[in-house]
C-alpha cells in the first residue's frame, strides 16, 4: 500500500477511511490518508488511458470529418448522385445528435454495472459499422437510420472514458485525467474537418475509406481494454464492480453489507442523492451549452459575409489558431485545477470568454481577429478542466457513468437550443448572436464568483 501515511486523529476517536481505503480494526485513533494525486505523466504511462484516449481520438475524428465536412458536402453534391436538400441534410444529421444524447443516460447505467470497456466495444463496433455503410445507402431513410446508428454507439464514448480515466487516476487527479481526454478530444476532433476537405479533392470514395480505416480503431482499443492487454500488474482499475463499491458505501455509512447492494430501485436513489448534491450546478449546464450552441451555426456565415475571410482555408487557420492555445494549455491547466480547486478557473475562464465573444463579434475584418480567437482559445483552456474537475467531484464514484450521461444529455440539448436561437438572432441582427452569448458567458461568471467556495469541494478526496 503506497503513499499511505497514518496519523493520529486529536480527539482519539473510531478510525476513519478516506478516499477507497477500508476502516481498519483494532486500531482506534488512526486514520488513513488519502493516496497522493497522480500527477499527468503517471496517468500517460497506464496502457489504458492510451486506450480511451485513442477511442475517442479516432471516434471524434470521424464524427467531426463526417458530419461538419464530409456529408454535407456529398449529400448535397448533384455529381454524387444524391442531390440532397439542406433541409434533408439538417434531418440526417440532427438524428446522429439527438441519438447521441438520449443515450448517454442508459450508457451511463451500464457503464456502471459492467465497466467501461464491456461498453466501449458493442457501442464503438455499431458507430464503425454506420460508417461502413453510409457510403453505401441511397435514401433518405437509410441515411438517417445510419447516422442515428452511429450516434447511439458513440453515445458509450464519453460515460465510460471519463468514468475509466477519472477511475485511473483517482478523484484527487480528477481535472488532470479528464483534461487528457479532452486533449485527445480536441486533437482527434479538431482536425478531422480541415483533413477530409483536402481527402474530398481526391473523390469521396478516398474520403470514406480513409474514415473507415481511423474509425476501426476505436473498437479495437476497445477489444485490447475488454481482453486485459492494456492492464498491468500493480495498474490501478479503471472501473469497480458496482456491488463493491456499494459495500464500501454502506459499510461508510454503518449500514448492513445485505443492504448495500441493489438493483434498479438502488440506482434511482443513488441518482436522486447525486442530483441533490449538483443540483445548483444543472442550469449552468443548460446555460453554458445554450451560450456556445448559440455562435456554432452563425460562424462560417458570419466569416464569410462580414469579416471578409478570403478562403475557407484561412478560416480553417483561424479555427486552427485558438484550437492549438487550447491543446498547449489544457495540461497545465487541468494540474492547477486539481492544486487550486474549480471555482478561480471558472470565474477568469468565462470572464476571458465573455470578452472574446464579444471581441469577435464586433470585428470589422481579418485584421486583429487572430488574437481575439487566440484568447478565446485561452479561455476554453481554463473552463474545460475546472469544469469537468467540479462535476465529476460532485459524482459518487458508484455511479459516474449514469450521472455523467444525465449531464452530457443537459449539455446537449442545451446546444440543440442554442443552435435554433442562434439561427434566429442572426436573421435579426448579424452581431445579435455574439452580444447574447456574451452576457450569458458574463452572466455565468459572475454566478460563479458568488457561490460560496464550499460549494466547489468534491463529494470525495480532498480539497475542491
Amino acid at each position: 500500500m503506497r503513499n499511505v501515511r497514518i496519523r493520529p486523529r486529536p480527539d482519539g476517536g473510531r478510525l476513519l477511511g478516506t478516499g477507497t481505503f477500508p476502516r481498519l480494526r483494532g486500531a482506534p485513533g488512526l486514520r488513513v490518508a488519502a493516496p497522493r494525486a497522480r500527477s499527468q505523466s503517471d496517468l500517460l504511462r497506464l496502457p489504458a488511458m492510451w486506450g480511451f484516449i485513442a477511442t475517442t481520438a479516432c471516434l471524434e475524428f470521424c464524427r467531426g470529418a463526417l458530419f461538419i465536412s464530409l456529408l454535407p458536402a456529398y449529400l448535397t453534391d448533384p455529381q454524387s448522385g444524391l442531390g440532397f436538400s439542406v433541409a434533408a441534410l439538417g434531418l440526417i444529421i440532427s438524428g446522429q445528435y439527438l441519438a447521441d444524447t438520449v443515450c448517454k443516460v442508459p450508457a451511463g447505467w451500464l457503464v456502471d454495472r459492467f465497466g467501461p470497456w464491456k461498453v466501449l466495444l458493442p457501442g464503438l463496433a455499431l458507430a464503425a459499422a454506420a460508417v461502413y455503410l453510409i457510403p453505401h445507402a441511397r435514401t433518405l431513410p437509410l441515411l438517417a437510420i445510419l447516422a442515428c446508428a452511429f450516434g447511439m454507439g458513440g453515445a458509450v464514448n464519453w460515460p465510460a472514458v471519463l468514468s475509466g480515466s477519472v477511475g485511473l487516476g483517482g478523484m484527487r487527479s480528477r481535472a488532470s485525467a479528464t483534461g487528457i481526454v479532452f486533449l485527445a478530444w480536441l486533437a482527434g476532433g479538431g482536425p478531422g474537418p480541415v483533413l477530409v476537405n483536402f481527402l474530398i479533392g481526391h473523390g469521396y470514395r478516398t474520403a470514406f475509406d480513409v474514415l473507415a480505416v481511423v474509425v476501426t480503431g476505436a473498437p479495437l482499443a476497445a477489444a485490447l481494454g475488454l481482453s486485459g492487454a492494456l492492464h498491468r500488474p500493480g495498474d490501478p482499475p479503471a472501473w469497480r464492480p458496482e456491488a463493491e463499491v456499494a459495500a464500501e458505501r454502506a459499510r461508510g455509512a454503518g449500514r448492513p453489507p445485505e443492504r448495500a447492494v441493489g438493483g434498479a430501485r438502488e440506482a434511482l436513489a443513488d441518482l436522486a442523492t447525486n442530483l441533490r448534491e449538483a443540483s445548483w450546478l444543472l442550469p449552468g449546464m443548460f446555460v453554458q451549452m445554450l451560450a456556445l450552441g448559440i455562435v456554432l451555426p452563425v460562424l462560417v456565415p458570419f466569416a464569410r459575409a462580414h469579416l471578409h475571410l478570403a478562403s475557407q482555408a484561412e478560416y480553417g487557420l483561424m479555427l486552427l489558431a485558438g484550437g492549438s492555445i487550447t491543446v498547449l494549455c489544457l495540461l497545465p491547466f487541468s494540474r492547477a485545477v486539481d492544486r487550486m480547486g474549480s471555482k478561480t478557473p471558472l470565474v477568469a475562464g468565462f470572464t476571458l470568454a465573455a470578452a472574446a465573444v464579444l471581441l469577435v463579434g464586433l470585428a470589422h475584418g481579418g485584421g486583429g481577429l487572430l488574437w481575439r480567437v487566440c484568447l478565446l482559445g485561452f479561455s476554453y483552456a481554463l473552463i474545460l478542466p475546472a469544469w469537468n474537475g467540479l462535476t465529476v467531484g460532485k459524482i459518487d464514484s458508484g455511479r459516474r457513468g449514469l450521472v455523467l450521461g444525465l449531464f452530457m444529455s443537459i449539455e446537449g440539448l442545451g446546444i440543440a437550443s442554442g443552435s435554433a436561437l442562434g439561427g434566429a438572432l442572426y436573421t435579426l441582427a448579424y452581431r445579435a448572436p455574439f452580444v447574447a452569448t456574451a452576457g450569458i458567458l458574463a452572466a455565468v461568471a459572475i454566478f460563479y464568483l458568488c457561490v460560496p467556495r464550499r460549494r466547489f469541494q468534491a463529494r470525495q478526496g480532498n480539497g475542491e
